[in-house]
């Protein structure tokens, strides 16, 4: 039995449709990657680190499902860098939306002239498995 074409460009354009929808579900529970710059006035390193130390032990605390962890540069003693590792775009939401306020009314606001320039904060997914 022969199909009529606009049938079968019905069924695989259905088909592509639910691909895709379940694409975008598995991508929204994919982890996500974000990694923080920030630069910190030179001289102002030892006034900086404890309180990026705070930050990151407010949010392991209150996000045990994510990962958190810092590094500082070698090369450049005052870049500070943060690697936080979310489950899903769920998550990263959620403390965005209420870690980030959190952590901010927690350790008050950052002091004046801390910080040498913006930081510069990126989000990475993975592209293969």
């Amino acid at each position: 039995m022969k199909l009529p074409s606009h049938r079968i460009g019905s069924a695989l354009l259905a088909a592509i449709l639910l691909v895709a929808g379940q694409s975008a579900v598995q991508a929204a529970e994919e982890p996500i990657t974000v990694i923080a710059r920030y630069w910190v006035t030179p001289g102002r390193e030892a006034e900086a680190e404890p309180r990026f130390r705070q930050a990151l032990e407010f949010m392991q605390r209150v996000e045990p499902g994510s990962s958190f962890k810092m590094y500082r540069s070698d090369k450049e003693p005052s870049l500070f860098v943060y690697v936080e590792v979310y489950p899903s775009q769920a998550a990263l939401d959620e403390h965005r939306r209420t870690t980030n306020p959190a952590r901010a009314k927690e350790l008050g606001p950052t002091p004046a002239g801390l910080l040498a320039r913006p930081p510069e904060i990126q989000e990475f997914r993975v592209i293969g498995n």
